[in-house]
């Protein structure tokens, strides 16, 4: 006896695929351009080229997880968690939101000391190395936190019906 699918998992399965692979495509597209700005050293290219990675990773994944494949969620997956943490400070900057992030940020720059709430659809991202002159921020990326729960849920069911 064979399972399908339910409605409401392909669906998430589908949003999941649609959100990462317009925010790789405008990842690209935002990256690709400003790579001039990216070759005054070894470790700039570098670090371009994990930014480019992320996003090639997020088109390729979606792709093969919207046919249903369970290696794509797995890319997904292993992507989203590279998307959770942001913080910014003087001396290293990273955050990666690659299709949707909400973002709870909290300021801890003296004399501005408070949260903001981030909404972003599409991309934006940044790893720097000292010195960066940001400011001290810390925050959380639910979204891919959310992904995260709903890609592993969506691998355990896929992989329970081939078994069966």
């Amino acid at each position: 006896m064979t399972s399908t699918p339910r409605p409401l998992a392909t669906l998430l399965r589908q949003l999941i695929c649609v959100i990462y692979f317009i925010g790789g495509i405008v990842g690209l597209y935002v990256l690709l351009p400003r790579l001039g700005l990216f070759t005054s050293s070894l470790l700039a290219i570098t670090l371009f080229a994990l930014m480019v990675f992320q996003n090639i990773v997020a088109i390729y994944g979606s792709i093969l997880f919207w046919k249903n494949q369970i290696k794509g969620g797995q890319w997904l997956y292993w992507l989203s968690w590279t998307s959770v943490p942001v913080f910014t400070a003087t001396m290293i900057s990273y955050h990666s939101i690659i299709g949707l992030g909400v973002v709870p940020l909290m300021r801890l720059e003296p004399g501005n000391y408070g949260m903001d709430i981030v909404f972003r659809f599409g991309y934006a991202g940044a790893l720097k190395w000292f010195p960066t002159l940001d400011i001290f921020q810390l925050g959380i990326n639910l979204v891919p936190l959310l992904f995260i729960a709903i890609i592993s849920q969506l691998i355990n069911i896929n992989a329970h019906i081939d078994n069966n």
